[in-house]
């Protein structure tokens, strides 16, 4: 019989090999739509693939019921100099928008923005909404900065028709803030665990379990040390898993300890192994019924991670301030500057 050579059949198999197809990541498209408006935008809410809201600068709201084929514009009279950061929307019909400006007042619409009422006031040295969180239909959060010397937080158990203060907060670290860059520094989820996250000279994470009655903290390993620097944004899939983004706004290109994960539902937090490539104000979770993937934006690009925020890979992309996904689709929008919406597919 004739003996056969290793070397060739091993050749063979190195050549077949490398002819197989190479795995690639996902496919990130932004699509640009036609809003109308050059106020720049901060807050998202997608209630499905056809129904989404946005509230942005000038006193300005934003929705949509076509997927944004066509938005309908408006500006709430009187407050044409206030930045509308804060948003939630319920459907088509319902809404509540919280600005920046002192007094703070929280508009409800429920008939899709052709009028608005005034559920909650209040008109205090230091307050500043950052951002606002749904758990359901009646339990929401509110966050504003600090006010003697601990971070003002409100909450609603009736849909934001009434708001009362959570006493008892935590004092704040000298030098410790929050960021309403993209209505995303609050989480809060329907079983009853709320975060929000910190930065300035300390990047902290506020946790609760009990619907934000009380709040313990934990320290993590973010950026900060000044008034720029921290955590902008974070997002959990569940009780135990969440994502930190954020970086230093006025220098957008650091890239150093900028993202971080959790497993323990934010006891600890862990650094990203691989980096996003740039300064992120916005995390979120896209999932439907096969995968999950994590979306970081920023005002000079995206990232996405594929396991659950430990390692991110840059996405060639105009930046933009804040995203959210469509609900059990691998779909969204994304918002930013000079009233620009993208819709984004993943495929």
């Amino acid at each position: 019989m004739q003996k056969l050579s290793f070397y060739p059949f091993l050749l063979l198999i190195t050549l077949l090999t490398g002819c197989q197809p190479k795995s690639r990541g996902p496919v990130i498209t932004f699509t640009t739509l036609n809003t109308g408006t050059d106020a720049g935008i901060r807050a998202l809410q997608v209630v499905d693939e056809h129904t989404v809201w946005a509230s942005a600068s000038k006193g300005t709201f934003l929705m949509t019921t076509d997927g944004g084929d066509t938005w309908r514009t408006g500006q709430i009279e009187g407050e044409e100099q206030n930045d509308f950061r804060s948003l939630h929307a319920w459907d088509a019909n319902r809404a509540m928008v919280v600005g920046v400006n002192n007094p703070a007042r929280f508009y409800l619409t429920c008939d899709g923005g052709a009028t608005w009422q005034v559920t909650f006031e209040i008109d205090h040295e230091g307050i500043f909404f950052n951002s606002l969180k749904f758990a359901n239909d009646t339990l929401g959060l509110a966050l504003s900065d600090p006010i003697d010397d601990c971070f003002y937080v409100v909450k609603t158990e009736d849909g934001g028709h009434n708001w009362r203060r959570i006493e008892n907060m935590p004092p704040i670290a000298k030098g410790e803030a929050n960021f309403a860059a993209s209505n995303t520094c609050i989480e809060y989820l329907p079983s009853g665990h709320a975060w929000f996250v910190t930065g300035g000279q300390v990047a902290r994470v506020y946790q609760s379990n009990d619907h934000g009655e009380s709040w313990t903290l934990a320290d993590t390993p973010m950026i900060d040390g000044n008034q720029a620097s921290g955590t902008y944004s974070v997002a959990f899939a569940n009780e135990k898993e969440g994502i930190l983004v954020g970086g230093t706004w006025d220098q957008p290109a650091l890239n150093k300890d900028i993202a971080a994960y959790t497993r323990d539902g934010g006891q600890t937090w862990q650094l990203a192994e691989t980096m996003p490539g740039a300064f992120r104000s916005c995390v979120q979770y896209f999932k439907d019924d096969n995968r999950e993937i994590n979306i970081a934006i920023g005002k000079t690009g995206c990232d996405y991670s594929l396991d659950k925020g430990n390692n991110w890979t840059p996405v060639a992309s105009e930046g933009y301030y804040t995203l959210r996904a469509v609900p059990g689709r691998m779909s969204g929008f994304a918002a930013g500057s000079r009233g620009r919406i993208a819709l984004i597919t993943i495929e």
